[in-house]
C-alpha cells in the first residue's frame, strides 16, 4: 500500500519517538482522501485565476497608458503562485502528518498544526474503556467516512479522530486489540 493511503495496515519499517522494541504498528490512519477535495479544488482555482484576471488587468488603460505595468503584473503573478503553492503545501502536510497510530500496545494521536506546533497524545491499550464510531450526513454515508471516539481511563479522557474511512472497521480492530490484551492479562494472572 502507498504511504499516501488513508489507512495503512501493518506498515513495515515505520517508527516514531517512543516506540517500544516489542511494539508492532497495526494501523496508520489519516483523514479520508476524499476530504482533500475542497482544498485541492481551491488550490486549482487559485492556480487558474491569473489566466482569467491578468488579461483583464493588462487591458486596463488610463488616457491611453496601461494602468498596471507588465513588470508589476508579472511580480504580482509570481507572488500569487508562491501563495498558492504555500496553501497547497500547508494543506497537504496537515493531511499527511495528522495521523492516528494503532499498535499492539498503544494508541498514538499525532496532531500537527502548521510547521511550528505539534501535539502527541498516547494511551496504553489497557486504558481503553470504550470505542465508538459514527457516520453522519450524505457524504459520510455514501463514502463510508466518519469519526472514531476512543474513551480512556487516562488523563486525556477521549481520543477523537475525524473523517476517517471505514470507521466501523477501525473500531472493531481497536476493540479486538483491547479484548486480546485483557484476555492475555487475565490468563497471565
Amino acid at each position: 500500500m502507498s504511504s499516501f493511503s488513508s489507512i495503512i495496515r501493518n506498515p513495515k519499517d515505520l517508527n516514531y519517538d517512543g516506540k517500544d522494541v516489542d511494539e508492532q504498528i497495526v494501523l496508520v490512519i489519516r483523514r479520508s482522501s476524499i476530504t482533500n477535495l475542497p482544498w485541492m479544488l481551491t488550490a486549482f482555482l487559485f492556480a487558474f485565476m491569473p489566466f482569467l484576471v491578468n488579461p483583464f488587468v493588462a487591458s486596463l488603460k488610463v488616457e491611453g497608458q496601461q494602468l498596471i505595468s507588465p513588470t508589476f503584473l508579472g511580480a504580482t503573478t509570481l507572488f500569487w503562485y508562491l501563495f498558492t503553492f504555500g496553501y497547497f503545501l500547508a494543506c497537504f502536510l496537515n493531511w499527511y502528518f495528522n495521523i492516528l497510530l494503532i499498535s499492539n500496545k498503544k494508541i498514538v494521536d499525532m496532531d500537527f498544526h502548521g510547521i511550528t506546533y505539534k501535539n502527541i497524545s498516547e494511551t496504553m491499550i489497557d486504558n481503553i474503556e470504550d470505542v465508538t464510531s459514527n457516520i453522519s450526513g450524505p457524504v459520510g454515508t455514501i463514502f463510508n467516512i466518519g469519526n472514531v471516539y476512543i474513551q480512556t481511563a487516562a488523563e486525556k479522557r477521549e481520543f477523537e479522530f475525524s473523517d476517517v474511512s471505514d470507521p466501523s472497521s477501525i473500531r472493531d480492530i481497536i476493540s479486538d486489540l483491547v479484548a486480546n490484551k485483557r484476555h492475555n492479562n487475565h490468563a497471565a494472572s
